[in-house]
């Protein structure tokens, strides 16, 4: 039994159902949709041919030959970015000890974060996608205390497509299309599972229907096809959108200016006895989940903070049309030359294995051109000719090797437009030296410098929102583990004491720090790496042996534990000193010590005395 809603309940169904079919229809999302499945189609090679040139290739009895060339530019720049993967950091710029704890626990957790939701792989992904489509999305949440990254395929996502900003970082929604399970529908929103009718005694999957990959093949998706029969899918979409709401802002105990949708939360955070809150208009973001017009929920966004400005769902665009708006991707460069590419291969292969016959005289009896051309075709025919009749002929294979060296200029041509030579392809070339492949290399990677600075963009708006998950949980006892050699200390984030018979919240980050920003750090395989690469870049430094012995310089270098090693450093130096006034008979000759079978003799110096 459907029970009716609420009036707000019922606006806010209404006003996702409005976004959603405002989306769908804008020529800017169909324009996006089509070319999306032609994107798709050119890079795994089932779609790079036209009907009209199938058609001829039909008429001659001809298989069409498709030499995916496109897919292995895209696959090279994907490996760059591979190869290059950096992780997401937390840094403090207030030379603060306190806030330097505060960043370094944050540091950790964002890497933990990083590690155990593969960020890494899944961010590779979305690269492709914005190489291949123009775009790639993921999705940011919280669900039961813990924090979750997913790959979202472009295709399921519809953007605002009044946003034409380059990144849509001034969306005021964004929808998605989720393709679930009735069953777990169900279970997830038990209280509208009166509403969903599923036949339980049926198979689960019955026929070759499937609604998500109908869905592929359209330019429109339709959220009212759930007719209340068996399916294996149903789709729920989710829409994110920005309403006006009040902003309160002031000062915390800690003297950071906060801003907070809630008055009780002010009152809490505000550090004066006058309460000096401040009241102001902003945005919030809501979100609204439904199927067909059932409202399965509607709530506020778990990380929506005031001013701002992503939404959970965070993409990565490599260049926009001017005109329309559409997303697209280097594969756009490459499908002109790629579709006539496999028609000329294709051309000079039915060419090298043709020839032409020029047929004088009176024709064979009981046979006619056609006839003669399909026995020309077979390796061992024989033709008997009339007497007063003669033929000439000759070979097409000129004209295949003509469609190669056509075939080579266009794969000149490829690398022109994509900015990737052979040099990053593995190809052999010219440049013999190791400086000469290398200087080419890079040179190939700058010719895509957009894509990857679009892609570090994406990297910090992520992690920004991560950021935003934590605070905005104010979970409380939040504990990280910072890691060192000599000990093991562990900050809890939101501690919570009573003081005074006042409940205090400590290493409060409910209120990020100001100074804190996003960096970007190389994304080693584990920490053991990282130290390694930290060690070798500052022992190439020709000053190595004096900034190793500044505990606070190397601190803020990133290296782990420093008193220990300026100590060793310092202990190391001497011992060299030692060594060489003795070498030099400004002190005692050095004494040598037996050791071991096998071990050599190690020599000491004795303490020099006073002078």
């Amino acid at each position: 039994m459907t029970y009716p809603l609420s009036a707000s309940r019922q606006k806010a169904l209404t006003t996702a159902q409005e976004y959603f079919r405002a989306a769908n229809l804008h020529p800017s999302a169909v324009e996006f949709r089509n070319k999306c499945i032609n994107d798709y189609g050119f890079y795994d090679g089932t779609g790079q041919w036209q009907n009209i040139d199938l058609h001829k290739l039909q008429e001659r009895s001809q298989l069409p030959i498709t030499v995916n060339i496109c897919k292995g530019f895209i696959d090279n720049l994907s490996g760059v970015e591979i190869q290059s993967r950096y992780r997401t950091a937390c840094r403090n710029d207030s030379h603060n000890i306190q806030d330097d704890k505060l960043a370094e626990a944050l540091t950790h957790l964002l890497f933990y974060i990083q590690e155990h939701e593969e960020l890494p792989y899944k961010g590779s992904l979305k690269f492709r996608d914005s190489l291949i489509c123009g775009i790639g999305w993921s999705y940011l949440y919280k669900e039961d205390g813990e924090i979750f990254y997913d790959y979202v395929h472009p295709f399921n996502i519809i953007p605002d497509p009044d946003d034409l900003t380059p990144q849509y970082t001034a969306m005021k929604y964004v929808c998605r299309k989720r393709w679930m399970d009735p069953r777990m529908v169900k279970a997830r929103w038990p209280k509208t599972a009166s509403d969903i009718e599923v036949n339980q005694d049926s198979a689960y999957y019955e026929g070759l229907f499937s609604p998500e990959l109908m869905d592929r093949n359209s330019a429109y998706t339709d959220y009212s096809n759930y007719n209340g029969v068996n399916q294996n899918r149903v789709l729920v979409v989710e829409v994110q959108y920005k309403v006006p709401h009040k902003v309160y802002q002031g000062i915390d105990h800690q003297g950071r200016s906060f801003k907070t949708f809630t008055l009780e939360t002010a009152e809490e955070l505000v550090a004066s006895a006058d309460k000096d809150i401040a009241e102001s208009q902003g945005e919030r973001i809501m979100r609204t989940l439904f199927l067909d017009n059932i409202l399965l929920e509607h709530a506020p966004l778990d990380a929506t903070f005031p001013d701002q400005h992503d939404f959970s769902y965070i993409p990565i665009v490599f260049q926009r049309r001017f005109k329309t708006g559409v997303a697209y991707g280097l594969l756009e460069s490459m499908k002109d030359i790629q579709r006539d590419c496999n028609v000329r291969v294709t051309k000079s292969v039915y060419a090298i294995n043709s020839a032409r016959v020029i047929f004088e005289g009176n024709p064979m009896a009981g046979s006619d051109l056609e006839k003669i051309r399909q026995e020309l075709k077979a390796i061992d025919s024989v033709i008997v000719l009339p007497k007063d009749s003669k033929f000439q002929m000759s070979s097409n294979a000129q004209m295949g090797e003509e469609q190669i060296k056509i075939v080579e200029l266009y794969l000149n041509l490829m690398q022109r437009v994509t900015g990737i030579y052979d040099e990053m392809l593995g190809v052999q070339t010219n440049a013999t030296s190791g400086v000469a492949q290398n200087i080419r290399q890079v040179n190939s990677v700058r010719n895509n410098v957009f894509a990857f600075d679009n892609f570090s963009q994406m990297k910090k708006r992520e992690a920004r929102f991560i950021l935003a998950l934590i605070q905005a949980s104010q979970a409380m006892n939040l504990a990280v583990e910072i890691l060192s050699p000599p000990e093991r200390e562990v900050i809890i984030l939101n501690l919570i004491r009573e003081i005074n018979g006042k409940p205090m919240v400590l290493n409060d980050i409910r209120n990020l720090p100001i100074s804190l920003y996003i960096e970007e750090v190389p994304d080693y395989q584990s920490s053991f790496a990282e130290q390694k690469a930290t060690f070798e870049s500052l022992l190439s430094n020709a000053h190595a042996q004096w900034l190793m012995t500044s505990p606070d310089l190397m601190r803020r270098l990133g290296i782990r534990d420093p008193e220990t090693i300026a100590s060793e450093m310092q202990q190391a130096m001497q011992q060299k000193t030692m060594m060489e006034e003795s070498v030099a008979g400004r002190g005692a000759p050095a004494e040598y010590v037996s050791t071991p079978a096998g071990k050599g003799h190690v020599p000491t110096v004795p303490q020099q005395g006073k002078v």
